[in-house]
């Protein structure tokens, strides 16, 4: 009797364990056969029993079924949210149990690779329909499947901005940094958003610092480091490592554009107009320093102006003339300099309005009109 009673409990174990490897079984054959439904019935049984819950083909095969759910023309409406997540966690658990050279655990990357696409295109559809959380919670996926792409680290940062989540936007750009594939917009964005979120000068200009090692010819990199060295009365510190930096570089034209600048806080006009000059000399293709002769002639012009305004009548009439004449002077002064630097960058709205004004007090009506039309 005891024999015939363990003969019958085997059997019964066998076929507990048996059943529920046909539920894998069959999620498979369903997945095969095209009905996810079915398939996704199947595995969630599976993946619930003691017998199959701990087998690396329990656990690919419902990532793969999962998987296919995303973007299905039919069965896509089974997808929630969690859908992409639960297909991670599968993989994940597939690598657990088989490790990356096992049967399952070797198909893993492909199916990432493939699903990095599905979470990307997803993205980007809640990217164009300005669904800013859910666009960025895709491209996190995205980098999950594909740790350091590009793609999903630059829009995901462009959508955090979108949302005002700089903090989540300076976390993308990062991870772009540390991928070493980041651009120079991606330094300079990543010290408007510290600066926007009011980060302390100490984070901001670490993130200069960073970002001038990256790409030390910069002009807006050093300008506002420069700015934050003025601010923080460290103004002969930034003269003495601007200086230091020419000399290692005595060819290299922004360098100097960027000493003009500085010179000009410091307000030294001519030692600035001499370090544009060389900055032309060096680069005669440089659009900072056409441009910031060109303002140093008009200031100068507006400041002779200035004076005239101030003039009583008896006095205007006196020196009126002269000093409106010697105003004109500076004003026909920067006209070369601001026509060469739109020459440089046609479409630069600043320069373009500032040259109309400087042909509209010249009496230039023209010209200004002409310039008047290319402005946005």
């Amino acid at each position: 009797m005891k024999k015939v009673l363990l003969t019958a409990l085997a059997a019964a174990t066998i076929t507990v364990a048996s059943a529920q490897n046909s539920a894998v079984n069959s999620a498979i054959l369903s997945h095969k056969n095209g009905t996810l439904d079915k398939a996704q019935a199947s595995i969630d049984q599976a993946i619930a029993h003691d017998k199959t819950k701990d087998k690396a083909k329990t656990w690919f095969t419902r990532g793969a079924i999962y998987q296919d759910i995303i973007g299905h023309p039919i069965y896509g409406k089974l997808a929630t949210e969690e859908t992409p997540k639960i297909v991670f966690e599968a993989y994940d658990k597939t690598i657990a149990l088989d490790g990356k050279d096992g049967q399952y655990g070797k198909q893993v990357p492909a199916k990432l690779e493939a699903l990095y696409g599905q979470v990307l295109n997803q993205a980007v559809e809640f990217h164009n329909s300005q669904v800013w959380d859910k666009a960025i919670a895709n491209y996190e996926l995205a980098l999950k499947a594909k740790p350091g792409d590009t793609t999903a680290l630059k829009y995901g940062a462009y959508a955090a901005i979108n949302n005002k989540d700089y903090p989540k936007a300076i976390s993308f750009y990062d991870k772009l940094i540390a991928s070493g594939k980041a651009d120079e917009d991606a330094y300079k964005t990543k010290v408007q958003l510290l600066q926007e979120s009011e980060a302390s000068d100490e984070q901001v200009m670490a993130a200069l610092a960073e970002g001038l090692k990256a790409y030390p010819n910069s002009v807006y990199l050093m300008q506002e480091e420069l700015r934050y060295y003025l601010k923080n009365d460290r103004a002969d510190e930034a003269m003495a490592k601007l200086e230091k930096t020419i000399a290692a570089d005595p060819n290299n034209a922004s360098l100097y554009a960027v000493l003009g600048n500085l010179q000009e806080k410091k307000n030294d006009m001519a030692g600035a107009y001499k370090s544009y000059q060389k900055a032309i000399e060096i680069d005669p293709k440089n659009f900072d320093a056409y441009y910031n002769l060109a303002v140093l002639e008009f200031n100068k012009g507006v400041a002779v102006s200035k004076k005239a305004e101030k003039m009583d009548y008896a006095t205007y009439q006196k020196k009126g003339k002269a000093i409106e004449a010697e105003a004109n002077k500076h004003f026909q002064a920067s006209v070369p300099y601001f026509e060469k630097a739109i020459e440089i960058q046609p479409e630069d709205q600043s320069t373009l309005r500032n040259l109309m004004s400087v042909y509209t007090r010249l009496g230039r009506k023209a010209d200004a009109e002409r310039i008047n039309k290319k402005l946005k």
